[in-house]
């Protein structure tokens, strides 16, 4: 695995409005998040990272400012004893085009370098998804609960800064 990944990230307000529906498209079609969803929270000003670059998007992901009310349900029905006031960010929306690659591993690393606690959500079945959670890391928080989107099961993980 080559340790010099190539990479671009900023907040969604410094791409081409091109650069940002190749990204939404990308996104969309893992089937995770709904388009209503996905335009509103492109409204808060995400940072999008894209490797290598924003022309090629190898694999994409973002840290996400979420909807309250969505961060609340994910708490609530994980069963979490966290407060969800507590964390700012969702790490979220990463797909690798090409596994085996560390892409996902590279879009964690950068992304979660921020002072605040950050929380993601992941399909329980996807294990390499929560292997990397786990080494920057994370921490299952509660128990898992049924997607509304989807016959599978979705698992909480919290990342506290000590920042």
């Amino acid at each position: 695995m080559n340790d010099e990944i190539k990479y671009v990230t900023g907040v969604a307000s410094v791409f081409f409005p091109e650069i940002v529906k190749k990204f939404k498209e990308i996104v969309m079609n893992e089937g995770n998040v709904k388009e209503s969803s996905f335009d509103g929270l492109i409204l808060k000003n995400p940072t999008l990272m894209f490797i290598p670059d924003a022309d090629e998007m190898s694999a994409v992901g973002a840290l996400k400012i979420p909807n309250d009310s969505y961060k609340k349900g994910v708490f609530e029905k994980s069963n979490s004893l966290e407060n969800p006031e507590d964390f700012d960010f969702e790490l979220g929306w990463i797909v690798s085009r090409m596994e085996g690659k560390g892409y996902g591993k590279k879009i964690v690393e950068v992304l979660i370098k921020t002072p605040v606690n950050i929380y993601a959500t992941v399909k329980e079945n996807n294990g390499a998804m929560k292997h990397i959670l786990e080494k920057y890391e994370f921490q299952k928080s509660g128990q898992p609960f049924k997607s509304e989107k989807g016959d599978y099961l979705i698992e909480l993980y919290i990342l506290k800064n000590k920042n």
